[in-house]
């Protein structure tokens, strides 16, 4: 009797790490690179920014999956980077790409990649458009081979509120 505990114990485990994966994700791309806890804190006007995007722009070194690395500050103008719904950022040479989108209402109306939220809503930026140009921006970030957390303060001034266009 216990051989047969032992063998369906077994068995109930490998049916189980077989349909969860062992701490990889079966949609990522097998040659999805190792990356590095990263949290870029965002002050306007001298306060945290909450509700900006902030993504990475690779400057030649970091791979093809760097593009996707990106974050939305919290109230305490946090934000922690994710590439591909993973915590982190591959290893490389950014750009660091500060954005907030909202309409009339203070209400996000484009998420981190430029979709549209919210149709037929006027979007105003807040802040200045050469933090979110990779050739303007005055911010560079390297992710190194390390444990400890990658972090990087970024002041983008003064508080705006200017029209750009009325959304899809």
């Amino acid at each position: 009797m216990k051989t047969f505990h032992l063998i369906f114990s077994v068995g109930v485990l490998f049916t189980f790490l077989s349909l969860c994966g062992c701490g990889r994700r079966s949609d990522l791309p097998e040659d999805f690179p190792k990356i590095y806890p990263c949290e870029i804190r965002v002050i306007q006007g001298g306060n945290p920014l909450e509700k900006a995007t902030v993504s990475l722009s690779p400057m030649g070194d970091a791979g093809k999956y760097a593009g996707s690395c990106s974050g939305t500050t919290d109230a305490d103008g946090k934000a922690f980077l994710r590439t591909y719904g993973q915590a982190g950022v591959p290893a490389g040479r950014y750009k660091v790409l500060i954005s907030k989108l909202q309409d009339e209402g203070g209400r996000e109306v484009e998420d981190a990649f430029g979709s549209k939220l919210i149709k037929g809503a006027k979007v105003y930026a807040y802040v200045e458009a050469k933090y979110s140009n990779k050739n303007q921006t005055p911010y560079e970030m390297e992710i190194k081979d390390q444990k400890e957390v990658h972090t990087l303060q970024c002041d983008v001034g003064a508080a705006i509120h200017q029209y750009l266009r009325e959304a899809d």
